[in-house]
């Protein structure tokens, strides 16, 4: 197959009709994580400081000074640190929690995602951790060479196994869709499934070190973005191909086709443009994936040309079903057991009473012996498991089909084999729910109570109740394990839901406890996407985050342990815990738990109705 730019646009707009949504918003992910595309968040940033007057003029040495004139606030932290000591150091601290604009556009002045929406680099998370660790070592100097060294490796790690990373997870899902019509989640962990997630960064690392240094060269830095243009492609179809002969293999297939990438780059002109007019939403909505699906189509052909060539190396892209379905019978010979044990998605092996049926299937929730709860979850795990081999093997009743895994050269027998241990689908027992609650309330309070001491050097007793829980975070996480419990083999869904379940949770549990006790124990106003400071974005990304972490590892893992325990000592530690519980629930309606630190609000409120409480006194009656 020849190269036609026309073509290969036409083919790419295909792709992206058949899975828009999806392609969306896995770029937008790697927007997100800065992988690739960063400079979408940044025209939207330069276009936000020239309506708002940050940049009075629009030229270069303007946008520079802009962009670069906080990223200094971390060296200058160190130094406080290093040289002036802890006191200046903890007063640049509190200059900036203080120092953004309260009226920024949607609210924006605290909160990591104000951070991120203000610029990003704040410094106010390398002053927290200096603070921290002078309350720790007494030594300037050995803080601010932890600072850089924890720094260092964080991000290293962070950049090296994730960020860089998903440049090959994002071509991988992009060369599945390209033929297939659906992609389930779980193929995001494809590089982990065979095995080779380490290196596949390690080839995605050293093409980015050998681009850095040849961008030293100008020029030639410019020549060899497309000679290794290829790369990410290679591993994304291979990524047991070693580091140096991916990045050859890439050279080998680029050469003379260097310019015609370049030129189907260029044709993307315009788009970029309309997407830098319209603050980087173009871009994010279809400027980018678009470009990217044909940039696929621009992989597969040149693969195509060098196979045909008889390219060295090119023999390594041997993933053939990534670029054409497998036949019926080569599927059901790889995928036999799955025909074998499609019985049992009809059938329940353990019979049920349809009221613990009704609470095992809808709520998660187990009332019956151990050994059954063994077999029920084993039996849904199975189903689970089937309904994706069935996408793979093209017999799903949807008629949609997805990449067969099983069909892939690396493929693992074991790490594939349909076992029914998918252990996020097993029901809890009663007694579960209840360690599940109390082991979140004390995670979350030693979270709050761990960040008001790095924050402010002092031990407050964080939440609303006297004793160490915070039942919000408990009360929470059980909700979304027998709320979302139908929704769970879902992630997608899942995840919203997660959202929308906390978000309600946390805006009413604000609401009434202001309204039975007159005052917050947490407010969010200033910080990005705040719904009348009782939930904000921030908190809503977190509670997704932290409950999909939850939900799929955390909790089952507590089941797990939980099963394993003897009852007479489980019962009565259970019982026992819900007794304090209970005890200080009571206690808390008639002496809450309030004051400096442990309320947001209740200095600042007295000071805002003390003037309005005199003035109205100072008035003669009836004015």
């Amino acid at each position: 197959m020849n190269y036609d730019r026309k073509a290969v646009k036409q083919q790419a707009r295909l792709l992206m009709k058949r899975h828009y949504l999806l392609l969306a918003i896995l770029c937008a992910v790697s927007i997100f994580l800065g992988t690739e595309y960063t400079n979408v968040v940044s025209n939207a940033q330069t276009w936000y400081d020239v309506l708002t007057g940050q940049i009075t003029r629009l030229d270069v040495e303007g946008i520079v000074q802009a962009k670069t004139g906080r990223s200094k606030l971390i060296d200058d932290l160190i130094h406080d640190n290093l040289v002036v000591g802890r006191e200046e150091a903890a007063e640049r601290m509190r200059q900036l929690q203080t120092e953004t604009d309260p009226n920024s556009a949607l609210g924006r002045s605290r909160g990591i995602f104000a951070a991120v929406a203000n610029n990003i680099n704040s410094g106010h998370l390398h002053a927290m951790l200096g603070s921290a660790l002078h309350t720790v070592i007494h030594s300037q100097k050995v803080v601010a060479g932890i600072m850089v060294l924890i720094s260092t490796a964080f991000y290293a790690v962070a950049w090296i196994f994730l960020r860089n990373m998903y440049r090959g997870v994002l071509r991988r899902a992009y060369l599945e869709m390209r033929i297939y019509d659906a992609y389930p989640l779980s193929h995001l962990l494809h590089f982990k499934l065979v095995r080779r997630w380490n290196r596949a960064a390690l080839t995605l690392l050293m093409q980015e070190v050998f681009q850095t240094l040849w961008d030293l060269t100008i020029v030639g830095g410019f020549i060899k973005r497309y000679s290794y243009f290829l790369t990410p492609y290679i591993v994304a179809e291979n990524p047991d191909i070693r580091p140096l002969e991916a990045i050859t293999l890439s050279r080998r297939m680029m050469n003379g086709h260097k310019l015609e990438c370049f030129k189907l780059e260029l044709s993307f002109l315009g788009w970029r443009i309309l997407g830098f007019l319209t603050f980087g939403a173009v871009d994010a909505l279809w400027g980018i994936p678009y470009q990217m699906a044909a940039f696929t189509e621009y992989y597969a052909i040149m693969r195509r040309q060098a196979q045909a060539a008889a390219v060295p190396g090119a023999e390594r892209l041997n993933d053939e079903y990534l670029f054409e379905p497998a036949d019926e019978a080569t599927l059901r010979s790889r995928y036999a057991d799955v025909t074998r044990i499609e019985g049992v998605l009809d059938e329940d092996i353990v019979e049920l009473p349809p009221v613990k049926r009704f609470f095992a299937r809808n709520f998660g929730i187990w009332v019956g012996s151990l050994e059954e709860k063994e077999v029920f979850s084993r039996q849904e795990g199975i189903r689970q498991q089937t309904r994706v081999a069935r996408l793979e093997m093209g017999s799903a009743p949807s008629g949609d089909s997805a990449y067969p895994e099983r069909l892939n050269p690396l493929w693992d027998r074991k790490a594939a084999a349909i076992t029914g241990r998918v252990n996020y689908l097993a029901p809890c027992t009663v007694w579960s729910l209840v360690v599940v609650f109390f082991a979140f309330c004390l995670v979350g309070w030693g979270w709050e109570v761990s960040l008001h001491l790095i924050t402010n050097g002092e031990f407050v007793n964080r939440g609303m109740l006297h004793g160490p829980w915070l039942p919000i975070y408990g009360g929470g996480v059980v909700m979304i394990a027998v709320l979302l419990y139908r929704f769970r083999k879902k992630i997608a869904v899942e995840a919203l839901l997660v959202v929308v379940l906390c978000g309600f949770v946390e805006y009413m549990t604000s609401y009434l406890t202001e309204l039975s006790r007159g005052m917050r124990w947490w407010d969010y106003t200033g910080y990005f996407l705040n719904l009348n400071g009782r939930i904000c974005g921030e908190g809503l990304a977190m509670f997704a985050v932290g409950g999909m972490a939850a939900i799929y590892f955390l909790v089952p893992l507590i089941d797990s342990a939980v099963t394993r325990m003897k009852p007479k000592i489980l019962i009565p530690v259970c019982v026992a815990l819900l007794a304090f519980f209970a005890g200080d629930l009571v206690y808390s309606q008639f002496v809450p738990n309030a004051g400096p630190g442990i309320t947001d609000i209740g200095e600042e409120a007295a000071l805002i109705a003390s003037p309005a409480t005199e003035t109205a006194e100072a008035l003669p009656d009836g004015e």
